[in-house]
C-alpha cells in the first residue's frame, strides 16, 4: 500500500529509523574513524573513516542524527556543521589519492545554520565538498536512510548513483518548509505534489537509480548490501573521465526536465 508523505515523516524520524552507524558497524568491516577538520576540531554528527566492504577498501561517510533526546542534542539533530564538511573533504580526497569508492550514508533535516558555523564559512565547506564529489574520479555512491534536504544534503549525494529506502526524502527544502512556502502548513501530505522528493517521484525523473524495499525489515540489511554491490559493480566497468561525465550528465539531465 502507498503511503502518504505524513505517512513518511513519521517513519524516517521514529527513533526506531535505521541508522548510519548501524549500517556502518554490520557492512563495513576493519573500519576506521577518523577525527576533526584539523582546523576548528570534530563533528560528531558525521562517523567518516576507511573500512573494507566485501574485502574492497572503501571510504565511508555517515550522518548520524541520534535515537533519543541526548543524543540528538549531541549530534546537532544530524545537521553537519562546518567541521563535519571539512572532515568529509578529507575522506572524500584520501578516498581519490589512493582509488577507494565513496559511500555516503545520508539522514539530516539540512546543514547546520549556526552562528558558529556561518562565521566559519559554512557554505564554502559545502561548495567545497559538492566540487570535490563532482570532480572524483573513483565510484561514489549515496544511500539514503531517511530525509536528506537542501545544499546540506546535496554535498553528500553528488554522485554516480543514488540509492533511496523505499520511504526516503530527498528535497532542496523538509516538507514543512515547503508548506510555508505555499501558505498550506495544514496539510503536509500534499508537499511532494508540487515538489518531487520521495524516492518513487526521484526515481521516475531519474535522480534515483535504486529504491530499496523496507520491509520484511529483518532483511533490510541485506538488500542495501545488495544495492549497493550492484551499484559498485556497474561503476567499476567506468574510468576516471567516464565517471566524471557520467556523474555531470545524471545532474545535467535533471535540470532540463
Amino acid at each position: 500500500m502507498t503511503k502518504t508523505l505524513e505517512e513518511k515523516i513519521k517513519l524516517i524520524r521514529s527513533p526506531n529509523r535505521l541508522t548510519a552507524r548501524q549500517v556502518i558497524r554490520q557492512l563495513i568491516s576493519d573500519f576506521f574513524e577518523v577525527h576533526g577538520d584539523r582546523l576548528l576540531g570534530d563533528d560528531p554528527a558525521l562517523t567518516a573513516g576507511i573500512g573494507l566492504f566485501h574485502k574492497q577498501p572503501v571510504n565511508v561517510l555517515g550522518i548520524n542524527r541520534g535515537s533519543n533526546i541526548q543524543q540528538r542534542r549531541e549530534l546537532n539533530g544530524g545537521a553537519v556543521r562546518v567541521t563535519g564538511y571539512r572532515k568529509a573533504l578529507r575522506v572524500v580526497e584520501a578516498a581519490e589519492k589512493f582509488k577507494r569508492p565513496v559511500i555516503s550514508l545520508i539522514n539530516m533535516p539540512g546543514a547546520d545554520a549556526s552562528a558558529f558555523s556561518e562565521e566559519h564559512g559554512q557554505s564554502e565547506a559545502i561548495a567545497d565538498l559538492i566540487l570535490k564529489m563532482g570532480q572524483l574520479s573513483v565510484p561514489n555512491v549515496a544511500l539514503f536512510l531517511g530525509e536528506g534536504h537542501s545544499g546540506g544534503a546535496l554535498a553528500f549525494s553528488n554522485v554516480n548513483q543514488i540509492l533511496m529506502l523505499e520511504n526516503a526524502l530527498f528535497s532542496v527544502a523538509s516538507p514543512e518548509a515547503v508548506q510555508a512556502i505555499l501558505k498550506n502548513r495544514n496539510k503536509t501530505q500534499d508537499a511532494s505534489e508540487f515538489m518531487p522528493m520521495t524516492a518513487q517521484q526521484l526515481k521516475e525523473i531519474g535522480l534515483v537509480d535504486q529504491i530499496v524495499v523496507e520491509s520484511p525489515s529483518n532483511t533490510l540489511m541485506d538488500r542495501i548490501d545488495k544495492a549497493i554491490v550492484n551499484s559498485l559493480n556497474e561503476l567499476e566497468k567506468l574510468n576516471g573521465l567516464q565517471l566524471k561525465t557520467q556523474r555531470f550528465k545524471k545532474f545535467e539531465n535533471i535540470t532540463q526536465i
